[in-house]
């Protein structure tokens, strides 16, 4: 079952795939491209880390593999050749193929792990075989602890440190792991929080910023600028096997036990510390581990949380529901507790863990400037300032001397003098606005040099980092998210630079074009209510309204179907990205040397239009290489460089896109294509003979015509340019084939830029009948007397600027009966000049009508083959006009 996310995974995919495989035919050319060879990499890479997201190993396990040969082609350790590029090719072909097989059943096929174990193998014999002495030193080199600061372990909660700690205590060791993922790592398919979340055994996290925050302002959502922290009870392999693909990225190192037992917290020891350490020894030395578990809940109960002892009594009592307790740590955590210094583990021989600052606890001690105000004393010295607001003033006269005190005591904490706030207080006591202002200015030179981050260390609610230089949701503009981008990946700020794509489905930009379609069907009943207005109603005021109106939804609708022609337009790079892998892989099969080189390919075209070049440019470049490139030893005997070049060449022209492929080929032999033509039947001997050059080489174009002598699985068949001249047509487009024996052949394309919108003009024959006739062949419209008629033979013809041009009778084309004419010679004909090729031809019409759009609707069913006519198109009035196709009347 697909799923949105494996249907975006596919779509990412195809892009990867098809970027890859064009930057390895780059490469094939150009093997010190490294721009190429980086993107080639990249997009491997990302495809890989995208394919993570779901349960496909033999998936990834090829991807891997290529990407492990395209990293040792980058470091040099292999050589891209021709074979190791059809490796990878075939790998990527293999890749596609399971990405259609995802797009269609949400699974890959049920040989995909045979496949896949194949094409791994292959790739990774290309790789080199590690030096065993290499190889020894590395396995030496890697149980190594890496350097890390492990300050950040004393800011994790002390329930989780205690746990680890326990664990350490089991023989386990306790790794501390830290990853600091590259800034462009989105950029790359890596999701850093996904792959923290695979951690095993996750004891403890943190997060925090790789550097102080930046204005929110400057700050770019697209880079990550977190680091992940965690404590982990998993064996070092295992993380790094987990982290395998960004190991420089990670640091490890294992945690000495004295760091997660670390005894932290404000100075001071509390009442009766004293009493309750003579009574704890005593009991620890013999063993009476339920009496000192309750006697140590008591001391606890008259401790306050935040002080240094509190957190001892805590750990004493953590170590003390061990069902063995450890004397040696009990012991370890009262000595602790009766010197006041850094707890030292039963083994240390006395020295704690190195800290800057043995008795302070990162959440509680700023880590500004020397006697700088804690978070906790800043909250404090804030609720009093809050109390000497105007609002709470009628109350404060009798308590003055409290907040005085209490301020006192919170400078005398943090290390600062109180005694000059307690002067002040009783100088000024009876003036709450002096002492607002004294307050005030505490706090502003505190947050000024007394915060690490120049923000000061206000309070917040709710759990926050305890890291300072990690803001909590009031410091971080209101939540974010890893990578800096804010809480539900939403930017708050659009920087003007920044492009804005919206991608949509087809099926969605097809529906606006159906009921552009519709408006323009409505749009077109409007000429026909104001003639019935005037000629049925008599109100020509009501007429000239209703053609008022007209011209505005006229250009209302042309403004809409420009807009919604240009979101379906596509560049021709669509359609071209997919050939010079076939050119590559035809000329290796033929023996040749051919290179395709593309211009235009920013030239776009309707949707339509791209989708049905496809076999077209299919069958003309199988072709050039088939017949038209000569093998490497013949081009270089008649003076050519061994290499064949092909050029496809895209460029707008008009209302027309063109597309010209041109081989510097041996050509097209007129005389051998008038043989082969007779020999297979495809003409009589005397028509060929009748020929021109020209004429003789647009025969490649009828059906079964070929020149091959055998049937391959390249021609022979007689098919290719026949369906060229189909499909073409089809579409309202042209094919025009020139060649010069010796030097080439150039075969371009014109299609329209839309199939969509029709344009024709509306003309009337045999009686009335109403017919249209494409705007793309109407050269001019002239009336023209009867005696400037003239016949030569059977036909007729006219002078229009000194050329002839051949008369037709469209009713007579058409098989009708002509109109019955009374008239003289004087009067005069409507004549419709029409275009083919490089031809003038004159229709004869009864009336020219009006222009107008439509949307052609082709024939189906038992008329799909009808000759001469193009379709229909329903009229404003409902009545439905048949489109003719000149080309097929003509």
């Amino acid at each position: 079952m697909t799923t949105p996310l494996l249907l975006r995974f596919v779509e990412e995919a195809r892009d990867l795939l098809q970027l890859a495989a064009s930057g390895l035919l780059t490469l094939e050319r150009a093997p010190d491209n490294a721009p190429t060879l980086n993107e080639v990499f990249r997009a491997v890479h990302t495809l890989k880390g995208s394919a993570g997201l779901f349960d496909i190993p033999a998936f990834l396990h090829l991807v891997h593999a290529g990407e492990d040969v395209l990293s040792a082609v980058r470091d040099g350790s292999v050589v891209l050749t021709s074979d190791l590029v059809d490796l990878l090719l075939d790998a990527l072909d293999r890749v596609g193929a399971w990405v259609d097989a995802l797009a269609e059943t949400g699974t890959l096929p049920a040989d995909a792990d045979g496949l896949s174990r194949d094409l791994t193998l292959r790739l990774r014999a290309v790789l080199p075989e590690p030096d065993p002495q290499e190889a020894a030193n590395a396995a030496t080199a890697a149980p190594a602890a890496v350097a890390l600061d492990l300050d950040w372990v004393l800011a994790l909660p002390e329930a989780e440190r205690l746990a680890a700690f326990h664990q350490a205590r089991r023989g386990q060791t306790v790794l501390a792991l830290e990853y600091r993922p590259a800034g462009d790592c989105f950029y790359s398919g890596e999701d850093p929080l996904a792959l923290f979340r695979q951690v095993p055994d996750l004891l403890a996290l943190t997060l925090a910023p790789a550097e102080p925050w930046a204005p929110l302002d400057s700050l770019d959502p697209y880079a990550c600028v977190l680091v992940f922290r965690a404590l982990t009870g998993a064996p070092r392999l295992d993380i790094e096997t987990l982290f395998r693909y960004v190991i420089e990225q990670v640091a490890l190192a294992p945690v000495p036990p004295e760091a997660l037992l670390a005894v932290t917290g404000e100075p001071g020891m509390g009442p009766m510390i004293e009493d309750y350490l003579v009574q704890a020894r005593d009991q620890a030395s013999t063993g009476a581990w339920d009496d000192l578990r309750a006697t140590t809940r008591l001391a606890l109960d008259l401790t306050g949380e935040t002080l240094q002892a509190g957190a001892a009594l805590r750990a004493l009592l953590a170590l003390l529901d061990d069902p063995a307790p450890d004397p040696g740590w009990i012991q370890a955590v009262l000595d602790c507790l009766a010197t006041g210094q850094p707890l030292a583990g039963p083994d240390s021989g006395g020295r704690g863990p190195e800290k800057d600052t043995p008795d302070a606890s990162p959440d509680l001690v700023s880590r500004g400037a020397p006697g700088g105000l804690s978070p906790t004393a800043r909250a404090l010295l804030e609720s009093q300032r809050r109390l000497l607001e105007p609002g709470e003033r009628a109350t404060l006269q009798g308590r003055l001397v409290a907040v005085g005190r209490t301020v006192a005591n919170v400078l005398e904490a943090c290390g600062q003098d109180g005694a000059a706030w307690r002067e002040a207080v009783a100088v000024d006591g009876g003036r709450p606005e002096t002492l607002a202002r004294l307050l005030e200015t505490l706090l502003e030179t505190d947050q000024g040099a007394g915060s690490s981050d120049g923000r000061g260390g206000g309070a917040s609610s709710g759990p926050v980092s305890s890291d300072p230089a990690f803001p909590g949701p009031a410091a971080a503009g209101g939540g974010g998210m890893a990578g800096g981008a804010p809480a539900g990946g939403v930017v708050s700020e659009t920087h003007p630079g920044a492009p804005r794509i919206l991608k949509v489905d087809q099926g969605r930009v097809d529906a606006l074009m159906a009921l552009i379609g519709e408006l323009v069907v409505s749009k077109n009943s409007l000429p026909f209510l104001a003639r019935r207005a005037e000629t049925v109603f008599g109100s020509r005021e009501m007429a000239r309204e209703i053609k008022d109106l007209y011209a505005v939804v006229d250009r209302l609708a042309q403004e809409m179907q420009s807009a919604i022609m240009a979101v379906r337009m596509l560049p021709v790079s669509e359609v071209f990205e997919r050939f010079p892998r076939l050119v590559r892989d035809v000329a290796r099969r033929l023996g040749k040397q051919a290179d395709l080189v593309i211009e235009g390919e920013e030239t776009a075209a309707d949707k339509n239009i791209i989708e049905i070049l496809g076999d077209p440019l299919l069958h003309i470049l199988r072709n050039a290489l088939d017949h038209g490139v000569e093998l490497p030893a013949e081009r270089v005997a008649a003076g050519k460089p061994a290499l064949a070049r092909l050029l496809v060449r895209a460029f707008q022209e008009s209302d027309q896109v063109v597309i010209e492929i041109t081989d510097d080929g041996r050509g097209i032999d007129p005389d051998r294509i008038r043989e082969a033509a007779i020999a297979k039947g495809v003409i009589s001997a005397e028509r060929a003979a009748r020929l021109s050059p020209q004429e003789s080489i647009n025969l490649v174009f009828l059906p079964g015509f070929s020149t091959a002598s055998a049937v391959s699985d390249l021609s022979g068949r007689g098919v290719g340019m026949d369906v060229v001249v189909t499909t073409i047509e089809k579409a309202g487009g042209s094919v025009v084939l020139s060649s010069v024996a010796g030097q080439g052949t150039t075969v371009r394309l014109s299609l329209p830029l839309s199939m969509a919108v029709t344009r024709v003009m509306m003309v009337e024959a045999g009686g009335g009948q109403l017919f249209g006739i494409p705007m793309d062949h109407i050269a001019e419209t002239v009336r023209i007397p009867r005696t400037a008629i003239r016949r030569i033979k059977h036909s007729e013809a006219f002078v229009l600027r000194s050329a002839l041009v051949p008369l037709l009778h469209l009713d007579a084309l058409l098989g009708i009966e002509p109109q019955a004419w009374f008239g003289d010679e004087t009067e005069e004909e409507a004549v419709l000049v029409v275009r083919l090729g490089q031809n003038l031809i004159g229709l004869v019409v009864d009336h020219f009508r009006e222009g107008m759009d439509i949307i052609l609707k082709p024939f189906d069913g038992v008329l799909a083959g009808l000759h001469g006519y193009a379709g229909t198109a329903l009229l404003g009035d409902g009545r439905v006009l048949l489109v003719l196709n000149l080309k097929e009347l003509l």
